[in-house]
């Protein structure tokens, strides 16, 4: 029991600490696999993603790799650069056809070329969303090698991993307005801060400038038909700094008002530990209007068992309440106890509280989810006058590759679950 608990803090820090990594200039992503020196010097230097031009390429994975009947994509990458419209548009001239959905991962770039962008999505009636590609020969977001970068040169198709866990900052934002539909995977960020003129100026050409691009913006925001807020909330930010909306902006402004909405199953390395884990949103609380983050998560316990943490967004009605909620995983049953005290985690969602809990289950259990295509979680409010429950059911869409790299990793865990059974462990071999 010791050693899961303390497992439940770590694995709030590693959540909370993963989504505070997204920054202005830099979407989150997999930590990169650094190669050796002498095989790619140059690779090491290589310019981030906010230094290549916005490119275009077609990709293709597993069977729902990208969310539900979603197994090829167009991936849009890099800076919004002035002439990223007319790359956009000859790409979609070439491939638009096909319908395929768009998903951006950009630091931003250029507002006027974003705007551009949107407005050719929204003449496609394009569905969009935010997320990273990772092509088979890439090891990851942040591989500049030859090799990665001859693959999304490629004409046709290329295989490719989706990953969710990454973001659309400043004009990134933008471009994904001009969708017809908009996706944005509870485990992605949306950055957003004012504009800034990039171009040398006088002070009152600076002020004149600012001026006309800030009501183009306010414009444009209209015309995609979000809310005045989208554009008054990243106006009061310092363009040196970031704000990510929270669910509840994203919902408010009209980005992506999905009542529950899951991000894929996908492998998160970090400090040495490999996590798999899903980020799913729902709208809960007084009149549904609360969108809460949670997020369901795996790691190694022992050669054959996983650690189950669930971590819940809470509403503004549930906070003080505590409550049980039993997860069904591959007809095993682990019931976990949270509390309503929660925790507030601004690093994760802005003044948002969660609460957590934990067990563990058998890796064949999470194998037999896999294969039954959902994750059932039942909730009990104990201070309720019927005992009644809510029940949320989790795809696995991304269970079954991420159970591959998983369970090599557990197979080579010799810990034991405690301390005294370690101690026991070692009594017995005397």
């Amino acid at each position: 029991m010791t050693r899961l608990l303390s497992m439940v803090a770590a694995a709030l820090v590693l959540v909370f600490a993963v989504n505070a990594g997204a920054e202005q200039r830099a979407p989150k992503g997999p930590p990169q696999q650094q190669p050796k020196e002498q095989e790619q010097p140059k690779e090491q230097r290589a310019p981030k993603l906010f230094d290549i031009p916005l490119q275009l390429y077609l990709a293709k994975g597993a069977p729902n790799a990208c969310g539900e009947g979603c197994s090829e994509w167009i991936a849009v990458e890099g800076d919004f650069d002035v002439n990223a419209a007319s790359r956009v548009q000859a790409f979609l001239n070439r491939h638009g056809a096909r319908r395929l959905p768009v998903f951006f991962q950009s630091p931003g770039g250029d507002a006027r070329a974003a705007m551009a962008v949107g407005r050719l999505l929204r003449q496609r009636d394009v569905t969009a969303g935010v997320g990273a590609t990772i092509p088979q020969g890439c090891t990851s977001i942040n591989d500049w090698s030859n090799a990665c970068k001859a693959a999304k040169r490629s004409a046709q198709p290329v295989a490719a991993a989706w990953w969710p866990n990454t973001g659309c900052h400043s004009a990134c934002v933008y471009a994904l307005l001009g969708a017809k539909v908009r996706l944005v995977p509870p485990s992605s960020r949306l950055g957003v801060h004012a504009v800034r003129m990039m171009t040398p100026r006088s002070p009152a050409q600076e002020r004149a400038a600012l001026v006309e691009i800030n009501a183009q913006l306010r414009r444009y925001v209209r015309e995609m038909g979000m809310d005045d807020r989208l554009f008054e909330t990243a106006s009061r930010v310092p363009h040196e700094s970031i704000h990510h909306l929270n669910r509840d902006e994203i919902a408010a402004y009209g980005i992506d008002r999905r009542e529950h909405a899951e991000s894929t199953w996908f492998i998160q390395p970090a400090s040495g530990t490999t996590r798999l884990m899903q980020w799913f949103v729902e709208a809960r609380g007084p009149v549904r209007k609360d969108y809460r983050l949670n997020l369901v998560m795996f790691s190694c316990w022992t050669t054959d068992r996983v650690a189950v943490t669930y971590v819940r967004g809470l509403t503004s009605d549930e906070v003080g309440r505590p409550f049980s909620a039993a997860l069904s995983i591959g007809g095993q049953r682990t019931v976990l106890s949270l509390t309503g005290a929660g925790r507030r985690q601004d690093t994760v969602e802005a003044g948002s509280v969660f609460s957590s809990g934990n067990g563990t289950i058998t890796f064949e259990a999470l194998a037999l989810a896999a294969a039954a295509d959902v994750i059932t979680i039942a909730e009990f409010d104990r201070f309720a006058e019927k005992n009644e429950s809510r029940v949320v059911r989790l795809s696995t869409h991304g269970l079954a590759e991420g159970i591959k790299t998983l369970r090599p990793k557990c197979l080579s865990y010799s810990n034991q679950p405690d301390g005294e059974q370690a101690g026991a462990a070692k009594r017995d071999k005397r």
